[in-house]
């Protein structure tokens, strides 16, 4: 004779199986798109990321002359009085394809005709080849405290915004892109509208807390994570 406890508990569990099982089918149909889309996201940031052409130094500094860049950002691409500097590039490769492909400002755009997209990953590589070498002014350490103090006090906020993050007149420098050698180069004889700061005005160890104070900043999230400009 069956134990009715035995049999209480055997229906327990039957109709907790029967239960189970399309409740397992509902959340497989349910969690089955959203691993989907999980896994066709994560394959097609690889294959952007595959699929990002290397550069060659050489063939950069030619297209870089052939393409025009030189008349406005100089032959080093340290920049003119027409256009700011742009070695080392202030941006990743995929932005700065974006960008030149439709400017802002008085840049003209660079048509695939003009230069491809092998031929600017080329220029990039150029351009990170060409940046100021570092000097004994690396060596300089930094106060971000009184670089903070400094940056509002000669005004630097004025154009650049109190985080460095830039405004419509000038770039943005926080957190800087460029090695603190290439802005003590830049800020002592600047291009476009930028007034220049000698060693009177303001000395190296200045500069130094300035830029010890903008490297705080976290860096802007790169262009190939916002999935709007991957589209």
């Amino acid at each position: 004779m069956n134990d009715p406890h035995e049999t209480v508990a055997w229906k327990r569990c039957g109709v907790g199986a029967l239960l189970a099982a399309p409740l397992a089918l509902a959340l497989a149909i349910v969690l089955a798109p959203l691993f989907c889309c999980a896994t066709a996201h994560a394959q097609a940031t690889a294959a952007k990321t595959k699929d990002t052409p290397s550069g060659d130094v050489q063939e950069g500094k030619r297209v870089f002359t052939t393409a025009g860049c030189v008349a406005c950002h100089g032959a080093q691409g340290r920049g003119t009085s027409l256009a700011p500097q742009i070695s080392p590039p202030p941006l990743e490769l995929r932005a700065l394809t974006a960008y030149v492909r439709q400017p802002t400002g008085k840049m003209p755009p660079v048509p695939a005709s003009t230069a491809s997209d092998q031929d600017l990953a080329n220029i990039y590589a150029f351009l990170k080849s060409a940046a100021p070498a570092a000097t004994s002014a690396e060596s300089v350490k930094g106060n971000a405290d009184n670089g903070k103090r400094l940056f509002l006090a000669y005004g630097c906020y004025q154009c650049h915004g109190y985080q460095g993050a830039g405004a419509a007149i000038a770039p943005r420098i926080g957190p800087p892109p460029i090695s603190f050698a290439a802005l003590l180069h830049y800020v002592r004889a600047p291009t476009g509208q930028m007034p220049p700061y000698t060693a009177k005005v303001a000395s190296d160890q200045d500069f130094a807390d300035i830029y010890a104070y903008l490297k705080t900043f976290p860096p802007p999230a790169p262009a190939s994570s916002i999935p709007l400009l991957n589209q």
